[in-house]
Protein backbone atom coordinates (compact mmCIF):
# COMPACT_ATOMS: atom_id res chain seq x y z
CA UNK A 1 0.00 0.00 0.00
CA UNK A 2 0.96 3.60 -1.18
CA UNK A 3 1.79 5.50 2.61
CA UNK A 4 0.07 8.68 2.52
CA UNK A 5 2.08 11.57 2.00
CA UNK A 6 2.39 15.23 3.02
CA UNK A 7 2.57 17.51 0.03
CA UNK A 8 5.96 19.31 -1.27
CA UNK A 9 5.47 22.83 -0.28
CA UNK A 10 4.24 21.82 3.18
CA UNK A 11 7.33 18.98 3.66
CA UNK A 12 9.50 21.90 2.33
CA UNK A 13 7.81 24.45 5.18
CA UNK A 14 8.62 21.78 7.94
CA UNK A 15 11.76 20.99 7.12
CA UNK A 16 12.75 24.72 6.98
CA UNK A 17 11.42 25.83 10.18
CA UNK A 18 13.14 23.75 12.48
CA UNK A 19 16.28 24.95 10.54
CA UNK A 20 15.81 28.19 10.98
CA UNK A 21 14.13 28.04 14.80
CA UNK A 22 18.07 25.77 14.99
CA UNK A 23 20.20 28.42 13.91
CA UNK A 24 18.63 30.85 16.04
CA UNK A 25 18.90 28.54 18.91
CA UNK A 26 22.94 28.54 18.32
CA UNK A 27 22.87 32.76 18.60
CA UNK A 28 22.81 32.61 22.60
CA UNK A 29 24.80 30.07 22.30
CA UNK A 30 27.62 31.51 20.31
CA UNK A 31 26.37 34.89 22.67
CA UNK A 32 26.97 32.66 26.05
CA UNK A 33 30.43 31.77 25.14
CA UNK A 34 31.53 35.58 23.60
CA UNK A 35 30.40 36.94 27.50
CA UNK A 36 32.31 34.05 29.19
CA UNK A 37 35.20 35.04 26.70
CA UNK A 38 34.63 38.62 27.63
CA UNK A 39 34.70 37.66 31.59
CA UNK A 40 37.86 35.94 31.16
CA UNK A 41 39.99 39.11 29.83
CA UNK A 42 38.34 41.49 32.76
CA UNK A 43 39.69 38.79 35.02
CA UNK A 44 43.21 39.27 33.94
CA UNK A 45 42.67 42.95 33.48
CA UNK A 46 41.35 42.93 36.99
CA UNK A 47 44.83 41.37 37.75
CA UNK A 48 46.91 43.96 35.74
CA UNK A 49 45.46 46.72 37.63
CA UNK A 50 45.95 45.23 41.16
CA UNK A 51 49.45 45.21 39.86
CA UNK A 52 49.27 48.38 38.71
CA UNK A 53 48.85 49.62 41.88
CA UNK A 54 50.95 47.43 43.47
CA UNK A 55 53.93 49.39 41.61
CA UNK A 56 52.45 52.48 42.37
CA UNK A 57 53.12 52.05 46.16
CA UNK A 58 56.47 50.70 45.38
CA UNK A 59 57.02 54.37 43.38
CA UNK A 60 56.22 55.81 46.29
CA UNK A 61 58.26 53.89 48.52
CA UNK A 62 61.06 54.49 46.42
CA UNK A 63 60.55 58.07 46.71
CA UNK A 64 59.78 58.49 50.45
CA UNK A 65 61.45 61.34 52.07
CA UNK A 66 64.28 61.37 53.89
CA UNK A 67 63.29 62.69 57.04
CA UNK A 68 60.18 60.34 57.49
CA UNK A 69 60.13 57.85 60.30
CA UNK A 70 59.61 53.92 59.91
CA UNK A 71 55.79 54.09 61.84
CA UNK A 72 54.61 57.00 59.27
CA UNK A 73 55.32 55.29 56.30
CA UNK A 74 52.19 53.57 55.84
CA UNK A 75 49.98 56.93 56.44
CA UNK A 76 51.93 58.08 53.90
CA UNK A 77 51.65 55.42 51.42
CA UNK A 78 48.24 54.59 51.95
CA UNK A 79 47.25 58.40 51.34
CA UNK A 80 48.43 58.02 47.86
CA UNK A 81 46.99 54.25 47.12
CA UNK A 82 43.84 54.04 49.21
CA UNK A 83 43.44 50.08 48.47
CA UNK A 84 46.35 49.64 50.54
CA UNK A 85 45.04 47.60 53.55
CA UNK A 86 48.74 46.22 55.51
CA UNK A 87 52.02 47.58 54.28
CA UNK A 88 55.62 45.80 55.44
CA UNK A 89 58.94 45.99 54.58
CA UNK A 90 61.85 44.04 55.34
CA UNK A 91 65.62 45.01 55.24
CA UNK A 92 68.40 42.34 54.59
CA UNK A 93 70.28 43.07 57.30
CA UNK A 94 67.83 44.14 60.26
CA UNK A 95 67.55 41.87 63.26
CA UNK A 96 64.28 40.49 63.35
CA UNK A 97 63.37 41.17 59.91
CA UNK A 98 64.90 38.05 58.54
CA UNK A 99 62.58 35.92 56.21
CA UNK A 100 63.79 32.48 54.39
CA UNK A 101 60.82 32.55 52.24
CA UNK A 102 62.72 36.03 50.73
CA UNK A 103 65.74 34.76 49.65
CA UNK A 104 64.78 34.02 46.06
CA UNK A 105 63.72 37.98 45.91
CA UNK A 106 67.60 38.88 47.54
CA UNK A 107 69.26 37.31 45.26
CA UNK A 108 67.29 38.55 42.45
CA UNK A 109 65.83 34.88 41.01
CA UNK A 110 62.65 36.10 41.43
CA UNK A 111 61.41 39.99 40.41
CA UNK A 112 57.87 40.08 42.10
CA UNK A 113 55.60 37.55 43.91
CA UNK A 114 52.00 37.45 44.01
CA UNK A 115 49.21 35.70 45.45
CA UNK A 116 45.34 35.94 46.26
CA UNK A 117 44.68 36.00 50.02
CA UNK A 118 41.50 34.60 51.49
CA UNK A 119 40.79 36.67 54.98
CA UNK A 120 37.45 36.94 57.36
CA UNK A 121 37.63 40.89 56.56
CA UNK A 122 37.49 39.89 52.62
CA UNK A 123 40.03 38.68 49.78
CA UNK A 124 43.64 40.18 49.90
CA UNK A 125 45.96 40.84 46.77
CA UNK A 126 49.84 40.76 47.75
CA UNK A 127 52.74 41.31 46.11
CA UNK A 128 56.11 40.86 47.57
CA UNK A 129 58.96 43.17 45.48
CA UNK A 130 62.55 44.44 46.42
CA UNK A 131 62.81 48.49 45.92
CA UNK A 132 65.61 50.76 46.26
CA UNK A 133 65.28 53.17 49.15
CA UNK A 134 67.56 56.20 51.08
CA UNK A 135 68.76 52.94 53.61
CA UNK A 136 69.60 50.50 50.13
CA UNK A 137 67.68 47.74 48.70
CA UNK A 138 64.32 46.36 50.79
CA UNK A 139 61.51 44.53 49.96
CA UNK A 140 57.99 45.45 50.59
CA UNK A 141 54.89 43.02 50.97
CA UNK A 142 52.20 44.70 49.90
CA UNK A 143 48.63 43.91 50.92
CA UNK A 144 46.11 45.66 48.39
CA UNK A 145 42.18 45.17 48.71
CA UNK A 146 40.85 43.18 46.27
CA UNK A 147 37.56 44.31 45.69
CA UNK A 148 39.14 47.71 44.76
CA UNK A 149 39.23 46.43 41.30
CA UNK A 150 35.87 44.38 41.49
CA UNK A 151 34.75 47.70 39.47
CA UNK A 152 36.30 46.47 36.29
CA UNK A 153 34.01 42.97 36.44
CA UNK A 154 31.15 43.04 38.46
CA UNK A 155 28.92 45.09 35.10
CA UNK A 156 30.29 42.18 33.22
CA UNK A 157 29.49 39.43 35.54
CA UNK A 158 26.02 41.13 35.55
CA UNK A 159 25.99 41.11 31.47
CA UNK A 160 27.02 37.34 31.62
CA UNK A 161 24.25 36.38 33.91
CA UNK A 162 21.74 38.12 31.69
CA UNK A 163 23.13 36.76 28.53
CA UNK A 164 22.95 33.87 30.31
CA UNK A 165 19.69 33.68 31.55
CA UNK A 166 18.18 35.16 28.16
CA UNK A 167 20.26 32.61 26.21
CA UNK A 168 18.66 29.54 28.09
CA UNK A 169 15.14 31.13 27.42
CA UNK A 170 15.82 31.42 24.04
CA UNK A 171 17.26 28.00 24.03
CA UNK A 172 14.45 26.77 25.71
CA UNK A 173 11.65 28.23 23.17
CA UNK A 174 13.85 26.83 20.09
CA UNK A 175 13.58 23.73 21.54
CA UNK A 176 9.98 23.92 22.31
CA UNK A 177 9.21 25.69 18.80
CA UNK A 178 11.34 22.99 17.38
CA UNK A 179 9.34 20.04 19.15
CA UNK A 180 5.76 21.78 18.35
CA UNK A 181 6.91 22.04 14.52
CA UNK A 182 7.99 18.16 15.04
CA UNK A 183 4.77 17.34 16.30
CA UNK A 184 2.91 19.78 13.87
CA UNK A 185 4.32 17.46 10.93
CA UNK A 186 3.49 14.31 12.39
CA UNK A 187 0.08 14.93 13.46
CA UNK A 188 -0.51 16.22 10.07
CA UNK A 189 1.08 13.12 8.20
CA UNK A 190 -0.71 11.10 10.27
CA UNK A 191 -3.99 12.81 9.85
CA UNK A 192 -3.04 12.48 6.21
CA UNK A 193 -2.63 8.65 6.78
CA UNK A 194 -5.29 8.13 8.47
CA UNK A 195 -7.90 9.73 5.65
CA UNK A 196 -6.12 8.20 3.23
CA UNK A 197 -6.80 4.88 5.11
CA UNK A 198 -10.86 5.89 5.85
CA UNK A 199 -10.68 6.57 1.89
CA UNK A 200 -9.71 2.90 1.65
CA UNK A 201 -11.94 1.57 4.20
CA UNK A 202 -15.09 2.90 2.32
CA UNK A 203 -14.16 1.87 -0.83
CA UNK A 204 -13.41 -1.65 0.63
CA UNK A 205 -17.04 -1.64 2.45
CA UNK A 206 -18.37 -0.63 -0.68
CA UNK A 207 -16.91 -3.14 -3.15
CA UNK A 208 -17.61 -5.78 -0.86
CA UNK A 209 -20.81 -5.65 -0.87
CA UNK A 210 -21.46 -4.68 -4.62
CA UNK A 211 -19.51 -7.97 -4.92
CA UNK A 212 -21.11 -9.95 -2.00
CA UNK A 213 -24.70 -10.36 -3.57
CA UNK A 214 -23.92 -11.48 -7.55
CA UNK A 215 -21.29 -13.83 -5.43
CA UNK A 216 -23.56 -15.18 -3.68
CA UNK A 217 -25.43 -15.90 -7.05
CA UNK A 218 -22.82 -17.67 -8.12
CA UNK A 219 -22.49 -19.67 -5.21
CA UNK A 220 -26.28 -20.87 -5.41
CA UNK A 221 -25.71 -21.86 -8.99
CA UNK A 222 -22.47 -24.05 -8.32
CA UNK A 223 -24.00 -25.92 -5.35
CA UNK A 224 -27.20 -26.67 -7.33
CA UNK A 225 -25.16 -27.82 -10.30
CA UNK A 226 -22.82 -30.08 -7.97
CA UNK A 227 -26.10 -31.63 -7.00
CA UNK A 228 -26.30 -32.93 -10.13
CA UNK A 229 -25.77 -37.08 -10.45
CA UNK A 230 -23.04 -36.61 -12.78
CA UNK A 231 -19.32 -37.16 -10.90
CA UNK A 232 -17.83 -35.24 -13.87
CA UNK A 233 -19.29 -32.09 -13.53
CA UNK A 234 -18.94 -32.58 -9.47
CA UNK A 235 -15.27 -32.72 -9.84
CA UNK A 236 -15.00 -29.47 -11.87
CA UNK A 237 -17.44 -27.58 -9.80
CA UNK A 238 -15.34 -28.31 -6.73
CA UNK A 239 -12.27 -26.21 -7.25
CA UNK A 240 -15.23 -23.45 -8.13
CA UNK A 241 -16.45 -23.83 -4.63
CA UNK A 242 -13.43 -23.59 -2.93
CA UNK A 243 -12.62 -20.22 -4.89
CA UNK A 244 -15.65 -18.83 -4.02
CA UNK A 245 -15.38 -19.37 -0.47
CA UNK A 246 -11.86 -17.42 -0.45
CA UNK A 247 -13.52 -14.93 -2.01
CA UNK A 248 -16.20 -14.60 0.85
CA UNK A 249 -13.65 -14.26 3.22
CA UNK A 250 -12.00 -11.70 1.52
CA UNK A 251 -15.18 -9.66 1.55
CA UNK A 252 -15.69 -10.59 4.96
CA UNK A 253 -12.45 -9.31 5.68
CA UNK A 254 -12.46 -6.12 3.65
CA UNK A 255 -16.51 -5.98 5.26
CA UNK A 256 -14.58 -5.57 8.65
CA UNK A 257 -11.94 -3.44 7.73
CA UNK A 258 -14.29 -0.82 6.43
CA UNK A 259 -17.05 -0.73 8.87
CA UNK A 260 -15.83 -2.82 12.30
CA UNK A 261 -18.92 -4.16 14.52
CA UNK A 262 -19.92 -2.55 17.35
CA UNK A 263 -19.24 -4.83 20.59
CA UNK A 264 -22.04 -6.52 22.41
CA UNK A 265 -20.90 -6.87 26.00
CA UNK A 266 -21.70 -9.96 28.08
CA UNK A 267 -19.88 -12.14 30.92
CA UNK A 268 -17.87 -14.69 29.03
CA UNK A 269 -15.87 -17.31 30.63
CA UNK A 270 -12.26 -18.46 29.61
CA UNK A 271 -13.60 -22.03 29.47
CA UNK A 272 -15.99 -21.03 27.27
CA UNK A 273 -14.00 -19.07 24.82
CA UNK A 274 -11.05 -21.63 24.63
CA UNK A 275 -13.48 -24.56 24.05
CA UNK A 276 -14.52 -22.24 20.87
CA UNK A 277 -10.88 -21.28 20.17
CA UNK A 278 -9.96 -25.00 20.16
CA UNK A 279 -12.30 -26.33 17.84
CA UNK A 280 -11.35 -24.34 15.02
CA UNK A 281 -7.72 -24.64 16.20
CA UNK A 282 -7.50 -28.54 14.33
CA UNK A 283 -8.61 -26.85 10.67
CA UNK A 284 -6.28 -23.86 11.01
CA UNK A 285 -3.50 -26.93 11.31
CA UNK A 286 -3.78 -28.47 8.16
CA UNK A 287 -2.05 -31.28 9.38
CA UNK A 288 1.09 -29.36 10.03
CA UNK A 289 2.57 -30.96 13.34
CA UNK A 290 2.49 -27.95 15.35
CA UNK A 291 1.70 -27.97 19.56
CA UNK A 292 -1.26 -26.37 20.68
CA UNK A 293 -1.47 -25.30 24.18
CA UNK A 294 -3.60 -23.01 26.10
CA UNK A 295 -4.06 -21.59 30.12
CA UNK A 296 -6.84 -23.51 31.91
CA UNK A 297 -8.20 -20.98 34.90
CA UNK A 298 -11.79 -19.99 35.99
CA UNK A 299 -11.38 -16.81 34.69
CA UNK A 300 -14.76 -14.68 33.85
CA UNK A 301 -14.66 -10.89 32.77
CA UNK A 302 -17.39 -9.06 30.40
CA UNK A 303 -16.50 -8.50 26.19
CA UNK A 304 -17.92 -9.63 23.20
CA UNK A 305 -16.96 -13.05 22.86
CA UNK A 306 -17.59 -13.18 18.64
CA UNK A 307 -14.77 -9.64 18.34
CA UNK A 308 -12.27 -11.85 20.61
CA UNK A 309 -12.47 -15.32 19.34
CA UNK A 310 -11.94 -13.54 15.85
CA UNK A 311 -8.89 -11.38 17.22
CA UNK A 312 -7.13 -14.84 18.60
CA UNK A 313 -8.01 -17.28 15.88
CA UNK A 314 -6.01 -14.93 13.36
CA UNK A 315 -3.16 -14.47 16.14
CA UNK A 316 -3.12 -18.14 16.29
CA UNK A 317 -3.62 -18.91 12.85
CA UNK A 318 -0.18 -16.75 11.93
CA UNK A 319 1.85 -18.42 14.83
CA UNK A 320 0.83 -21.68 13.55
CA UNK A 321 1.97 -20.39 9.62
CA UNK A 322 5.04 -18.55 11.60
CA UNK A 323 6.49 -22.18 12.61
CA UNK A 324 6.17 -23.98 9.41
CA UNK A 325 8.75 -26.46 8.95
CA UNK A 326 10.20 -25.60 12.40
CA UNK A 327 11.10 -28.70 14.39
CA UNK A 328 9.10 -29.19 17.96
CA UNK A 329 6.81 -26.21 16.66
CA UNK A 330 4.74 -25.16 19.31
CA UNK A 331 1.82 -22.51 20.22
CA UNK A 332 0.76 -21.26 23.65
CA UNK A 333 -1.90 -19.15 24.57
CA UNK A 334 -2.09 -17.41 27.73
CA UNK A 335 -4.17 -15.50 29.91
CA UNK A 336 -2.36 -13.23 32.83
CA UNK A 337 -5.34 -11.02 35.12
CA UNK A 338 -3.50 -8.60 37.25
CA UNK A 339 -5.48 -7.48 40.53
CA UNK A 340 -5.87 -3.77 39.35
CA UNK A 341 -8.12 -5.02 36.49
CA UNK A 342 -5.38 -5.44 33.70
CA UNK A 343 -6.35 -8.20 31.41
CA UNK A 344 -3.74 -9.57 28.75
CA UNK A 345 -3.77 -12.46 26.28
CA UNK A 346 -0.94 -13.93 24.72
CA UNK A 347 -0.54 -15.81 21.85
CA UNK A 348 3.59 -17.25 21.60
CA UNK A 349 5.22 -19.58 19.27
CA UNK A 350 8.68 -20.56 19.12
CA UNK A 351 9.23 -19.77 15.31
CA UNK A 352 11.73 -17.66 13.78
CA UNK A 353 10.48 -14.44 14.89
CA UNK A 354 9.93 -11.06 12.76
CA UNK A 355 12.70 -8.99 11.16
CA UNK A 356 12.52 -5.47 11.81
CA UNK A 357 11.98 -4.12 8.71
CA UNK A 358 8.49 -6.25 8.81
CA UNK A 359 7.58 -5.53 12.49
CA UNK A 360 7.54 -1.93 11.60
CA UNK A 361 4.43 -2.19 9.18
CA UNK A 362 2.86 -5.24 10.20
CA UNK A 363 -0.31 -3.52 10.84
CA UNK A 364 -0.01 -1.41 7.55
CA UNK A 365 -3.38 -2.40 5.71
CA UNK A 366 -3.00 -4.65 2.14
CA UNK A 367 0.94 -5.47 2.80
CA UNK A 368 1.74 -9.02 3.66
CA UNK A 369 4.79 -11.26 3.07
CA UNK A 370 2.42 -14.09 2.12
CA UNK A 371 1.84 -15.52 -1.17
CA UNK A 372 -1.88 -15.60 -0.32
CA UNK A 373 -3.72 -13.24 1.61
CA UNK A 374 -4.97 -9.70 1.92
CA UNK A 375 -2.90 -8.45 4.52
CA UNK A 376 -5.56 -7.34 6.13
CA UNK A 377 -5.64 -9.41 8.98
CA UNK A 378 -3.61 -7.84 11.45
CA UNK A 379 -5.20 -4.65 11.03
CA UNK A 380 -8.15 -5.75 11.85
CA UNK A 381 -7.39 -7.57 14.37
CA UNK A 382 -5.88 -4.12 15.71
CA UNK A 383 -8.72 -2.18 15.10
CA UNK A 384 -11.23 -4.90 16.50
CA UNK A 385 -8.78 -5.18 19.80
CA UNK A 386 -9.47 -1.09 20.16
CA UNK A 387 -13.14 -1.54 19.87
CA UNK A 388 -12.98 -3.69 22.93
CA UNK A 389 -11.40 -0.64 24.84
CA UNK A 390 -7.65 -2.67 24.52
CA UNK A 391 -4.81 -2.85 22.04
CA UNK A 392 -2.62 -5.34 20.22
CA UNK A 393 1.37 -5.37 19.81
CA UNK A 394 4.08 -8.05 19.60
CA UNK A 395 7.38 -8.17 21.12
CA UNK A 396 10.37 -11.05 20.56
CA UNK A 397 9.46 -14.28 22.35
CA UNK A 398 11.91 -15.85 24.65
CA UNK A 399 14.16 -17.49 23.53
CA UNK A 400 13.28 -17.00 19.99
CA UNK A 401 9.57 -16.63 18.33
CA UNK A 402 7.14 -13.72 18.56
CA UNK A 403 4.61 -12.41 20.76
CA UNK A 404 1.24 -11.40 20.19
CA UNK A 405 -0.68 -9.32 22.84
CA UNK A 406 -3.79 -8.31 23.31
CA UNK A 407 -3.62 -6.05 26.24
CA UNK A 408 -7.05 -4.28 27.76
CA UNK A 409 -5.90 -2.05 30.80
CA UNK A 410 -9.43 -2.28 32.47
CA UNK A 411 -11.87 -5.13 32.28
CA UNK A 412 -14.90 -6.17 34.13
CA UNK A 413 -14.02 -9.51 35.56
CA UNK A 414 -16.36 -10.93 37.33
CA UNK A 415 -14.42 -13.77 38.66
CA UNK A 416 -11.01 -15.29 38.36
CA UNK A 417 -8.90 -18.25 39.19
CA UNK A 418 -5.16 -19.12 39.35
CA UNK A 419 -3.96 -20.26 35.30
CA UNK A 420 -2.90 -23.46 34.88
CA UNK A 421 -0.94 -25.02 32.03
CA UNK A 422 -2.70 -27.25 29.45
Amino acid sequence: MRRATVPGKMRIKLVAFPVAVSLLAILPVVLLLSSIRTLRELEAEREVFLRSRAANVISLLSALPSDLPEKAIFEYVSAGEPALVDLRIFSQNQPGQTDTSLAPLWSGRELFREMTLERPEGRIFRIEAPFNSRTGLRIARIDLDASSADFLIVHARHNVLISMLSGLALVVLSLYAIFAARRAARLRLLHAELEHLAHLGQMASVLAHEIRNPLGAVKGFIQLAAEQPDDTVRELLAPATGEVERIERLINDLLLYGRPPSPKLRPVKWTELLARLESHVERIRQGRPVRFAADACELEWKTDPDILEHILLNLIRNAIEATAGQLDASVRLSVEHAPGGSLTLRVADNGPGLPAEVRERLFQPFLTTKSSGTGLGLAIARSLARSLGGDLFFKHAQPHGTAALVTFSRTEVISGGQNNGK
